[in-house]
């Protein structure tokens, strides 16, 4: 049951979104908009619990989840910092070693939780498949070797966040999606929500591959409003900050697979300097996916918006649903 107080549930391509005392000048209005002339399926912004808009295109109804790349990121680093919170990991400067027994004997001993989901473990990726792996995911991501002494270069790695869906396995002793179930999207009632994975072939048999997972803006903005607000007693707020503030010095941008806009940095390919969104609060933080899905909160404002959908072909289209929405809830 979603206990948000909605001003309308807006389905259909053809549709715009209920903004109170707003017109098609207004600018959330015009900005939604643009996002689905750029390829946008769904578009959601929240104040608190309040929806402000909603639109989704007419072949991508409200209960259809879609893939949300990279923003799993963020919803696994709350898993894991869950099961700190619950002693299954002690705490994130652990040795990645002690669930991944491949790395005890050489120098991937020193990698840590922390240094895997900063991105700077070091880890050469190379070769390494994100998708449709035949084989054992673990066992071929696990065999990855240094390139770079841990903690001395950020690299935006996701086949090293894979490996994190089976510390979070072997640390908890349940499979990830039960542990979710219980922990996160079973108490945020985030039904419509799946993970994405495939069957492989281990060395004892069939093995479960982690990717991502797909959701419906509904339950990306539970999940957001979550987070702003401090963990409705699900994980403390300490906890969160932890994943959302700057986590090291390489790239100020970025947190503990989380992305932050309190300090410049670089954007996942290390190209593009500066905050990630520049016109924006600095304690904007966000979940970004390839293609364009982004959940970004804002919580000065209490404010989460959310964007699926198909690869925008305007570089700021994200930012300029962000500035819409800020202009639309002042302060």
């Amino acid at each position: 049951m979603d206990g948000s107080t909605r001003r309308g549930v807006i389905l259909g391509a053809a549709a715009v979104p209920l903004l109170m005392g707003a017109g098609a000048s207004d600018p959330l209005h015009v900005a939604v908009d643009a996002a689905f002339a750029d390829g946008a399926t769904s578009v959601l912004v929240a104040r608190r619990d309040e929806v402000l808009a909603e639109r989704y295109a007419a072949d991508w109804p409200a209960d259809r989840p879609r893939e949300v790349a990279s923003v799993a990121k963020s919803i696994l680093a709350v898993l894991l910092a869950m099961a700190v919170e619950d002693g299954a990991i002690r705490d994130f400067d652990r040795p990645a070693a002690d669930w991944i027994p491949a790395w005890r004997d050489d120098e991937r001993r020193d990698i840590t939780l922390r240094h895997l989901m900063s991105m700077t473990s070091g880890l050469d990726d190379s070769g390494l498949a994100l998708r449709g792996v035949t084989g054992d995911q673990f066992a071929l991501n696990a065999a990855a070797p240094l390139r770079d002494a841990p903690g001395t270069r950020w690299a935006y790695n996701t086949a090293a966040y894979h490996l994190l869906f089976h510390v979070l396995a072997r640390a908890t002793g349940e499979t990830v999606d039960a542990y979710a179930a219980r922990r996160l999207l079973g108490p945020l009632g985030m039904d419509g929500t799946v993970w994405v994975t495939n069957t492989g072939r281990g060395a004892d048999g069939p093995v479960t591959n982690w990717y991502s997972a797909a959701c419906t803006a509904r339950d990306l903005q539970r999940f957001g409003a979550m987070v702003l607000a401090a963990g409705r007693g699900l994980i403390s707020p300490g906890s969160l900050a932890a994943l959302t503030t700057p986590s090291q010095s390489l790239n100020p941008s970025y947190g503990l697979l989380w992305w932050s806009n309190a300090m410049p940095g670089f954007d996942a390919t290390g190209r593009v300097p500066g905050r990630r969104f520049p016109d924006a609060p600095h304690d904007v933080v966000a979940a970004l996916g390839a293609g364009g899905q982004a959940v970004m909160l804002v919580p000065s404002r209490g404010l989460t918006v959310i964007r699926q959908g198909n690869p925008p072909r305007r570089a700021a289209g994200l930012a300029d649903l962000l500035g819409a929405a800020l202009a639309a809830t002042p302060a």
